[in-house]
């Protein structure tokens, strides 16, 4: 195996600070994927030892999934320094397994765990009185608080990515949102994202090189893909993705949390969408906060907690596109200008489908933040903003991409500046908190990280 030092070089990727020998020691898989592995080991430096994730994957084309990027993901991350970016601290190639590896520091949570915890609800699991708009419970106000700070960090991250690095994530989902003990964001998984204004010199040596003119429209993940990126373009806003997919996120904090069994034989992605209707403009019933299948029982041990997506993903491409058109309406002149511009914009046709207000497919928003009205069917949305939550989701989900809601124009948002105060992790450098938002380390004598604690699963942070 070659290991790489200060300032080496291989296949093009440069790090300018000293890289430690790769962990010799035993490895514990923590994710495996169709293109990379990630272990967790442990990392001797300078006398001092640290739990390290350790991504793997091939440099070699003939094994490579196409436009997945070791190479290009080491080299955008080391140009990427900020607090909610996940760091490199090393790197190695191995030649005769033409792999490589880069390691981080290890990140033990992340969102999707959050996502998937019961107890991440304005709502009680059992319900006796309906809620108070005017005087939120304690469980409310924490779901408000821990939200309001999450949104906050992933849009400082991402804005530093688009303004300052010019990269374009296009992957963000929750499963690459890391959350550290204090409750701080990291970023994750930059393997297909684009950096903007690059030459052909400085990624020469990446697996897939693209072009400005022949971009992948094969990026992103299901129900968080962009609905131009279904339609075959080779050319497009590859930041205005993000914002979609900021959207589809954010929304995911507010959706249905649903047991299932793993070990169950009816399929769980049929059963989602089953759950709504394949008719235009609605629900078959109104969305529970929590969908408990009669089959199953709370108690048992092998059941799980699963957090709902806003778009089905579940029945392909062109079930995803009819997913998102019987949700926000189907594309036209109005809401969608450029559609018909994209490759495969003629090649099918759906029913013709109205808008349907978000907050109906929000069942875990909380009361204390429908005080405040906001129009999410029109895709033209007004100059003001509602400081409500679902302004914000429903201003990245805009169809024409030029008009998608910019991360740096969603931190100056009212509904951040709104009571309860933005709650930032007590580790978090104040030089990088943009905007004028009140912020505050503690809420009730409790830092963000330890209100995060009582709230995912046990051992998640």
């Amino acid at each position: 195996m070659t290991t790489n030092t200060a300032k080496s070089k291989s296949k093009g990727f440069a790090m300018e600070t000293s890289t430690p020998s790769i962990p010799s020691g035993s490895r514990e898989t923590v994710a495996e994927g169709p293109v990379s592995l990630v272990s967790k080991s442990l990392l001797e430096r300078e006398g001092q030892t640290q739990w390290i994730a350790i991504k793997t994957s091939t440099i070699h084309r003939k094994y490579a999934k196409e436009p997945h990027d070791i190479i290009k993901e080491a080299r955008l991350i080391a140009s990427a320094c900020h607090p909610n970016v996940v760091s490199i601290l090393g790197h190695s190639i191995d030649s005769p397994r033409q792999a490589m590896s880069f390691w981080m520091p290890y990140v033990p949570s992340s969102l999707i765990a959050l996502l998937s915890s019961n107890d991440f609800s304005p709502h009680p699991l059992i319900s006796i009185m309906a809620a108070d708009p005017l005087n939120p419970s304690p469980r409310e106000q924490r779901f408000v608080l821990l939200v309001k700070s999450l949104m906050f960090q992933i849009l400082i991250g991402v804005t530093f990515l688009h303004e300052t690095a010019k990269i374009a994530h296009r992957d963000i989902k929750p499963s690459n949102i890391l959350l550290t003990s204090s409750g701080r964001v990291q970023l994750i998984d930059f393997g297909i994202s684009w950096k903007e204004g690059e030459d052909l010199a400085a990624k020469k040596n990446d697996l897939w090189v693209e072009t400005p003119e022949k971009m992948y429209f094969e990026v992103s993940t299901g129900p968080y893909r962009a609905p131009e990126l279904l339609f075959g373009p080779r050319n497009y806003d590859p930041f205005a993705i993000d914002s979609w997919s900021l959207g589809a996120t954010f929304a995911e904090f507010f959706t249905s949390v649903r047991l299932f069994n793993p070990l169950d034989d009816e399929d769980f992605g049929d059963e989602q969408s089953d759950s709504g209707d394949d008719s235009p403009g609605g629900l078959s019933k109104p969305a529970e906060p929590f969908i408990i299948p009669k089959r199953l029982r709370i108690g048992d041990p092998t059941n799980r907690w699963v957090r709902d997506s806003l778009f089905d993903s579940t029945r392909g491409e062109i079930g995803l596109a009819w997913s998102i058109f019987k949700t926000r309406g189907s594309p036209n002149e109005t809401n969608w200008p450029s559609f018909l511009n994209l490759p495969d914009a003629n090649k099918l046709s759906f029913i013709n489908a109205d808008p349907v207000d978000l907050p109906s497919m929000l069942p875990n928003f909380p009361s204390s933040a429908q005080q405040h009205e906001a129009d999410t069917k029109n895709h033209t949305p007004r100059e003001t903003m509602s400081p409500t939550p679902v302004d914000l989701i429903h201003r990245f989900l805009v169809y024409e991409p030029s008009q998608r809601l910019r991360p740096s124009r969603a931190l100056t948002h009212p509904w951040f500046t709104s009571e309860p105060l933005l709650l930032l992790p007590d580790d978090f450098p104040v030089s990088n908190i943009p905007g004028e938002a009140p912020i505050s380390l503690s809420w009730g004598a409790k830092s963000l990280g330890e209100w995060l604690s009582d709230v995912l699963p046990s051992g998640a942070i």
